[in-house]
């Protein structure tokens, strides 16, 4: 199981073990949920921000002094948790949106559950005038079940992938961390052990998956932000126009970009999109020798003066020794 699914099914637990245990040591709370108490501080933090509003007594609440003091759990402002959540038919009708595109990425026994939820809230909300279908783009269900089972069990995946942009397949092992859809697609977000990096793949480019038995490694990786959209550009976003050599062709599949041009030498011309130049200069020398900046021209010399001192410096190390 994920980390993050143990830690939503821990909070869900822990909520109505503290109202029925108030002033109970943080220690002792961690050794019945068999934690550290620098876990269990770290979830109550988190509880601090839940609740069905934005204001007091609407948020679960903690008394921090003597949790910081002394250790002890007092839970405030909980008592809305044992109340039937009310929600409105534009919450309900945005659950069963949310809902739908849950399960057209699921399989298994994940479908039971979800119908489930469908139904009752569908019930709940009654007839809204306008019907809503959630299209993805299929799937193999033998490869989304293993990505699901390895996601599950916390173990490492064995991949066929096939890169739309190029005919090529790579079989690669691969850390799963999430599902998630975008545009219609499903991706897969893992921790690549041949890039030695995070890296997206869409699952209907996965041409076999196969769980293995070793466990998955976290990597200390920060998963990337999707909250304002995987794809998200504007007028104002910075970019820089490149040619990507074929080492770097991987890149028109992990970040923004923008193919115009494939020679057939195998360089790519592009443009791709970073959230400032600070960014866009450091992906160009993470990629050194398999990355040109053809424009614009400030960025260009940055890059060539920022190369050659690496280089000065390389050579001063090396003569010294």
């Amino acid at each position: 199981m994920s980390r993050s699914r143990q830690q939503v099914i821990r909070m869900l637990a822990l909520v109505p073990y503290l109202q029925g245990n108030d002033g109970v040591p943080v220690n002792e709370v961690a050794a019945e949920f068999g934690v550290t108490p620098k876990v269990i501080r770290d979830d109550l933090r988190l509880l601090m921000y839940t609740g069905t509003g934005e204001y007091a007594g609407e948020l679960i609440d903690f008394d921090l002094t003597a949790l910081e003091r002394d250790g002890i759990v007092h839970i405030r402002d909980a008592e809305f948790m044992t109340r039937p959540l009310r929600i409105s038919a534009r919450e309900g009708i945005a659950l069963i949106v949310a809902l739908r595109t849950l399960r057209a990425s699921a399989s298994g026994p994940e479908l039971t559950v979800i119908d489930s939820a469908l139904a009752k809230l569908e019930s709940a909300v009654g007839d809204t005038g306008a019907a809503v279908d959630v299209l993805l783009d299929e799937v193999d269900p033998v490869i989304h079940g293993a990505v699901v089972q390895a996601l599950s069990t916390g173990k490492r995946l064995e991949i066929t992938y096939a890169t739309a942009t190029r005919d090529e397949q790579s079989d690669r092992e691969v850390d799963p961390r999430r599902l998630f859809t975008e545009q219609g697609k499903l991706y897969l977000e893992a921790w690549c052990l041949t890039a030695q990096d995070l890296r997206f793949f869409r699952l209907d480019r996965v041409l076999a998956a196969r769980a293995t038995e070793t466990d998955a490694e976290d990597h200390d990786a920060k998963p990337r932000d999707l909250s304002d959209g995987f794809f998200t550009v504007g007028e104002e976003t910075p970019y820089v126009l490149v040619d990507l050599h074929p080492r770097a062709h991987w890149l028109t599949e992990y970040y923004q970009v923008d193919l115009l041009e494939e020679n057939e030498d195998g360089v790519w011309r592009a443009k791709i999109y970073g959230a400032d130049w600070g960014w866009l200069r450091r992906l160009v020398l993470r990629n050194a020798g398999s990355v040109t900046v053809v424009e614009p021209q400030e960025l260009r010399a940055q890059v060539i003066e920022d190369a050659r001192v690496a280089l000065q410096a390389y050579d001063e190390v090396v003569t010294s020794s």
